[in-house]
């Protein structure tokens, strides 16, 4: 008799994990597999970033030289999972010192509205974080001669795959 109570209990257990299974669905699993626990769609991985470069663009409050949308994967193998970027460009002043003080200016708007120094992330420019998302800003130089602003989105786009991330678009964002 007692055989029997644990074949059952072990048919029960069985049945749950089938049943709780089915429920979870295959995204779940799917997430759980690539190390994501709180896996994002391709269209929030992209408002993600775009929401932190309207926010960008307002605290900086400067013209915007351009900006640009795509989707990147976060590995070297161009595999999953996948986050949004936005990078934006702005005209820096033409004199060298006019231009490090508005850098500096454009860094301080983003720390007074909450962009803070993140130190997980490791850049070799000055990198804030808001919210999960990156900012790494970038001062024009002799090779570049534009200010960039990179918004990085969190690892968590675990739909894109590499044939469906796209070319990326312009974007038109607000200043205020």
């Amino acid at each position: 008799m007692q055989e029997f109570d644990i074949v059952n209990s072990t048919r029960r257990a069985a049945i749950l994990i089938a049943a709780a299974t089915l429920l979870a669905g295959c995204d779940t699993l799917n997430s759980l597999a690539n190390g994501v626990t709180n896996p994002m769609t391709p269209e929030q991985s992209r408002s993600q970033v775009v929401d932190a470069a309207t926010d960008v663009s307002h605290l900086i409050a400067k013209p915007i030289e351009s900006a640009y949308f795509w989707h990147e994967s976060c590995s070297d193998g161009d595999q999953g999972p996948f986050r949004g970027v936005v990078r934006i460009s702005y005209q820096p002043p033409a004199d060298p010192h006019a231009a490090a003080a508005a850098f500096d200016d454009m860094t301080q708007r983003l720390r007074r509205g909450g962009w803070a120094a993140d130190s997980d992330f490791k850049s070799h420019s000055t990198a804030l974080k808001k919210g999960g998302v990156n900012a790494v800003l970038s001062p024009a130089n002799a090779s570049v001669a534009v200010v960039v602003v990179e918004i990085l989105g969190e690892c968590r786009d675990t739909t894109t795959t590499k044939a469906t991330k796209g070319d990326g678009e312009t974007l038109q964002l607000p200043i205020n």
